[in-house]
This record gives structure tokens, C-alpha cells and sequence, in this order.
């Protein structure tokens, strides 16, 4: 991490991640919360985070922009634009115009997909293979860190100043982020892809390399597989709170907070356990600690549901930096924004369905019954992965298993 550090460009990187992580979801929950103080409805306030998640089913689109134009200054416009969105709050007074707030999340979806699909291909081009997994782990660190303070920020901030100076200050953010990456000496960035716009191929361009790629097209499916029901925990946990610990709504913040701080601790290490383990044994080290997690939350004590929520924290992470480290290790540098953007999306659409179906399931099945399909679902998924990649590898010939040496710890580093 030290070395990673030095990186002057990646040192305005995750002080631009930071800050505009910090405004984002500062904003998201205030603006839920001005939804509902308009309109009176929990409904209303509710499908604002919809709008948030519905942009990631876009996201090949987003990668063919990475693509097609160099990263840092995709990265840049993104935000600059955004920064403009955010004056849009100042046309919002009354329930007449929530409609416009539904404007604005929404396009903070789109920018979100693009955001994250061409930071990950920065820092590709900023660092080689030995490095990858500290930078994306201290990335994702910082992310989760900021998420621990950000709803306090939001909801406290609303109460303070309201709805539109949040939109104003999160604007502030979008263009320090924008002029941190400015400041970022990149000369190698450049139109990957040129010529004419084949729709079809550029499109599909992402999908077709990780689904190609054996190792990664392993990694997607057990992750997918396993995102189909880690979305339940966003409803669960009110039920583990009141139906198993018997505590108030309150209690919620704490286990919210502990998952948090698994991320923050697995963010921190993930680097090293890639470095030593490889990519595909994290991701399934990371599925097995959901699925351990799914069934310490069954417990009637608050000693065992902490640590579940500490574990499950630490998972998500460890699968989130493990995939995006998967991707770019594997993937040539004109294929990056597609590849990432496609990986985010077949991931990322299974645990947006979870999330919707979870809320509706649990109104008619035992907040039990889905925890245990939580920890049989991706206990499987994990065992799934290990057999295949360990299949995978005893089939390999030589030359194919030196191609995907990219999985391995890599000798540079230890």
C-alpha cells in the first residue's frame, strides 16, 4: 500500500472517489427524505433508490463510452455534468416537481455506472499487476469508510440546511473530483476504440470477453448466482433486529455500521489475500463468509449477529475488489471500460432483483426461511467455484494455464 501511495495521480484519485463518495451518498438519502417530506408517502421515498440501482442494467453502454474516449476525461465531463444536474434541486419546492428529483438519482445511476467502470481502467493504466489489489482494495476502503458517516451527514445536514443546499455542497464535490482527476498525468490515455460505431460488437464486445474468459466467466456466475439472494439482507435485517434480538428499529444503525467496518478491515487486507491466494480463491473466500454470515444472523444473541454482520461486510468486499482486480488483470487495455462495465452489470442485476424480490418475500415467508436460503444459496455458489476452477486448472495445457497466471500470487510481490 505504501508503494501504492506514492502514485501522485492515484493519490488525486482516492481523494476524488472520497469526496464524491461522501456528497453521493450524503445526497441519495437526503433526497429520500425529502421525497417523503413532500409527497407523505414511504412508497414515494422508496422507489428514489430504485431509480438509483436501474441504471446498472445500462451498463455496456457506459463501457462502450470508456472505450470510445479517453478515460480521464470521460471521468471529468461525468462529473461536470453532474455538478450541473445538481442545480436542478433549486427548481424543487413543492410535490409538484419530485419528479425532478427522480430526474437528478436517476442520472446519479447512470453517472455512477460510468464512474466506476472508467475509475477501475485509470487505475489499471496507473499501476501493474503486483499493485492492483492494494489500489482497488484502498479504493473500495475508502468507499465503505465514507458509507459509515455519509447517512449520518445526509439526514443531519437535511435537518440543518434542507434539501437544496445538500444538492449544492454534493456539486461542490462533483467538481473536486473532476479537478482532482484533471490533475492526473495520464499519457497513455487515448481512444481505445476508433472508427466507425458497430453497434452489435461494441455492445457485446464486454460481455463476450468475460463470458470467454474461463476464469472470469466462473467468477460472474458465482457471483450472479450468489447476488440473487445476498439482497435480501437490506430488508432482513429490520427482522433480525426486531423478530430475533428484540430491539428497536434503532438497533439497525449498529449492524449497518458493523457491516461497515468489516468492509473498511477487508479493504485493508484484500491486496495481501489476493496477492497470496489469487483473485478466484478471495471471491470464494468472500462467498463462503456471506454465506457463514447468513446463518450467524439466525441467532437469537447480539454477540453472534455482530460478528455476522462484521463477516458479511468483510465478504461483500473481498467479492467486489476481487472481481473488479479479476477484470483488469485479464482483460487487454482497449477492452477495460466494456469488460468492467459488463462484469458490474451481470453481477450487479441479479442483486438488484434480490433486493426487490426480499422486500416482497418476507411480507409472506419467516425472515428464518430466507436467511437459510441466503446461506444455502451462496454456501453453494462457493462450493460451485472452487470445483470449477479447480477443474478448470487440471484441464489446462501449459500454454493456457500460463495465460491465466494472472490468478496466481504473483512472485514480484513476496
Amino acid at each position: 500500500m505504501k508503494v501504492v501511495l506514492r502514485d501522485r495521480g492515484f493519490r488525486y484519485l482516492l481523494l476524488g472517489q472520497t469526496l464524491s463518495t461522501l456528497g453521493d451518498r450524503a445526497l441519495i438519502l437526503a433526497f429520500g427524505i425529502w421525497v417523503k417530506e413532500l409527497t407523505g408517502s414511504d412508497a414515494a421515498a422508496g422507489v428514489a433508490f430504485v431509480f438509483v440501482a436501474f441504471p446498472f442494467l445500462f451498463a455496456p453502454f457506459a463501457g462502450v463510452v470508456i472505450d470510445r474516449f479517453p478515460r480521464r476525461q470521460v471521468f471529468i465531463a461525468t462529473n461536470l455534468a453532474m455538478a450541473c444536474v445538481m442545480l436542478l434541486s433549486l427548481a424543487v419546492h413543492d410535490a409538484s416537481q419530485v419528479w425532478l428529483l427522480y430526474v437528478m438519482i436517476l442520472c446519479y445511476g447512470f453517472s455512477a455506472v460510468i464512474i466506476t467502470a472508467t475509475q477501475s481502467a485509470l487505475t489499471a493504466s496507473l499501476f501493474d499487476r503486483s499493485e492492483l489489489p492494494d489500489a482497488n482494495g484502498l479504493l473500495q476502503t475508502s468507499g465503505d469508510g465514507v458509507k459509515l458517516l455519509a447517512p449520518l451527514l445526509g439526514a443531519g445536514l437535511y435537518t440543518l440546511v434542507g434539501g437544496h443546499v445538500i444538492a449544492l455542497l454534493d456539486a461542490a464535490t462533483f467538481l473536486m473530483a473532476a479537478f482532482c482527476v484533471w490533475r492526473i498525468k495520464a499519457p497513455n490515455d487515448k481512444r481505445h476504440v476508433v472508427g466507425a460505431f458497430a453497434v452489435r460488437e461494441e455492445l457485446l464486445g464486454g460481455l463476450r470477453h468475460v463470458f470467454s474468459t474461463p476464469a472470469l466467466r466462473g467468477i460472474v456466475i458465482a457471483l450472479g448466482l450468489a447476488n440473487l439472494v445476498t439482497g435480501f439482507s437490506q430488508t432482513l435485517i429490520f427482522s433480525i433486529v426486531g423478530s430475533g434480538l428484540h430491539r428497536t428499529p434503532a438497533f439497525v444503525g449498529i449492524l449497518v455500521s458493523m457491516q461497515g467496518a468489516g468492509a473498511v478491515a477487508a479493504g485493508l487486507s484484500v491486496g495481501y489475500a489476493i496477492r497470496r491466494l489469487g483473485d478466484t480463491k478471495v471471491v470464494i473466500l468472500g462467498t463462503a463468509a456471506c454465506s457463514l454470515a447468513s446463518v450467524l444472523y439466525l441467532a437469537p444473541h447480539i454477540a453472534p449477529v455482530v460478528a455476522g454482520s462484521l463477516l458479511f461486510g468483510a465478504g461483500m468486499c473481498w467479492m467486489t475488489v476481487a472481481l473488479i482486480t479479476s477484470v483488469q488483470n485479464r482483460t487487454p487495455a482497449d477492452m477495460q471500460g466494456r469488460s468492467v462495465s459488463a462484469a458490474i452489470a451481470s453481477v450487479s442485476t441479479p442483486q438488484t432483483i434480490s433486493i426487490v424480490v426480499g422486500a416482497g418475500v418476507s411480507l409472506v415467508v419467516d425472515y428464518r426461511t430466507l436467511l437459510v436460503a441466503m446461506a444455502v444459496v451462496t454456501g453453494c455458489s462457493a462450493l460451485w467455484l472452487t470445483r470449477t476452477s479447480a477443474r478448470g486448472r487440471s484441464g489446462e495445457a501449459p500454454d493456457a494455464l500460463a495465460a491465466e497466471k494472472a490468478d496466481e500470487p504473483d512472485v514480484r510481490s513476496t
